[in-house]
């Protein structure tokens, strides 16, 4: 009953991270789940967690080690580096322990076994999709036009694009497992696989996140890969061409929808390129009082491209003043912009990469860089040697949000407590041999 119970709050902890205004709830989840997690773990078994995962587990406290020693002795604002780093890296580091000792707990029968906690995890994952699609319908019914570019669930796109990005992942295992291994990963009818991947699909269309469009069509070109190298070696090059023809035609696909659904990719290139004249273009300063610059064509840029690669490029000077980082922060971008006196009204720089190296500085760049390296490197050889469904999750996890970071700051609040959480759950799961980590098609 108790492990039962540990598995709810997870649950809701899951469910509830991604809601707005909810961070009481959120502590309140976040601690009440590791106590319990930590009264039902076998402890001894965690030996076996750090022989088989010491590379991530070392990196993320080196990383953690740099975070403290350039707070004090490098950030021109100390305690205010220290407040950010117990707001955000601690909180992180709560969520990947929650995720570790959830899947030894699960391993070791004291909450449901494991392939049905992982099921458990992708339909919270769902049922958030759920609500939010049903959210642009009832829209639809009252308005006359579907609710697109807002999700009041997750109080931003940007926030529903990283879950609906995390679940297409979990299907896309699956999916794979049924169609090369004759098993499946999630304890979940065919059917419902596909409604849920189309349920995905249709939630990025309503959210309008470039983004995480982005993210869907890397989940469809990698799983493409990976089915057509698996028909390649079972029937050669022959067996492998309908593959091919085939993801093609799906990659193309989702490139083209996402295109022709979103006008500002016809304006991107150009909002870009004046993006990056930081020097000529001062509007990313200040987009409440600046005027956006003007294309050609006499329209004004897309704010979206502009700004982000303006960010970038004045992030990357910043990085190069400041290489040992001006202190951890989820805003560290205006801190180091103030250092540099400029005046400019922004927070974070809507690129993870950037924050981080302005924050952390080039050191945390790079343990930060191996950290995700480990975890892609565990994933795909736990996945290529033992063909176990959880290391895939983790590959296409971690590399996706290695990704993500390049135009988005996902590295930060509950985004980075999600990915880590389930980092450390799937770090552990991985650890089963293949056949435990999923199940025969019945």
């Amino acid at each position: 009953m108790t492990g039962k119970i540990a598995l709810a709050l997870v649950l809701a902890l899951l469910f509830v991270w991604s809601l707005p205004d909810t961070e009481a709830l959120r502590h309140l989840l976040l601690f009440s789940s590791l106590l319990l997690l930590a009264w039902r773990t076998p402890w001894r078994s965690l030996g076996a967690v750090w022989q088989a995962n010491r590379w991530p587990l070392v990196l993320s406290g080196v990383f953690t080690a740099w975070l403290l020693v350039q707070a004090i002795c490098v950030a021109d604002d100390t305690l205010w580096s220290l407040q950010e780093f117990k707001s955000q890296w601690l909180k992180a580091l709560l969520a990947i322990m929650v995720g570790i000792l959830l899947a030894r707990a699960a391993q070791a029968g004291k909450v449901p076994c494991g392939v049905r906690t992982t099921t458990a995890i992708a339909a919270v994952l769902f049922v958030q999709a759920l609500i939010a699609v049903g959210e642009s319908i009832v829209y639809w019914f009252a308005h006359g036009e579907l609710l697109r570019g807002l999700v009041p669930l997750t109080g931003g796109k940007l926030e529903m694009s990283f879950i609906l990005n995390i679940l297409l992942a979990a299907l896309t295992v699956d999916l794979l497992f049924r169609a090369c291994h004759r098993r499946r990963f999630l304890q979940l009818p065919l059917v419902a696989v596909v409604v849920a991947v189309m349920l995905g699909l249709l939630g990025l269309y309503l959210a309008q996140a470039r983004n995480g469009a982005i993210g869907a069509v890397f989940l469809a070109v990698s799983a493409s890969l990976l089915y057509c190298l698996d028909a390649y070696r079972q029937k050669g090059i022959r067996g492998a061409l309908p593959g091919i023809a085939l993801a093609l035609a799906l990659v193309m696909g989702l490139a083209t929808i996402s295109y022709q659904s979103d006008s500002r990719w016809s304006v991107f290139a150009e909002s870009a390129k004046m993006g990056w004249r930081i020097d000529s273009q001062r509007a990313w300063m200040d987009l409440d009082h600046s005027p956006l610059p003007v294309m050609e064509n006499g329209a004004a840029v897309d704010v979206s491209a502009y700004t982000r690669v303006a960010f970038i490029h004045a992030g990357l000077r910043l990085i190069g003043e400041y290489p040992w980082g001006v202190g951890y922060g989820r805003n560290a971008f205006h801190h180091a912009l103030r250092e540099a006196g400029v005046d400019a009204q922004v927070g974070h720089a809507h690129s993870g990469w950037i924050d981080l190296g302005i924050g952390g500085g080039i050191p945390a760049l790079a343990l930060w860089l191996l950290f995700m390296g480990s975890l892609i490197g565990i994933g795909g050889g736990r996945y290529f040697r033992q063909q176990n469904p959880h290391g895939l999750w983790l590959l296409l996890l971690a590399s996706g949000y290695m990704g993500r970071m390049v135009l988005d700051s996902v590295n930060r609040d509950h985004m980075l407590q999600i990915f880590l959480f389930l980092a450390g759950y799937l770090l552990v799961m991985s650890m089963q041999d293949g056949p435990a980590g999923s199940q025969a098609n019945g």
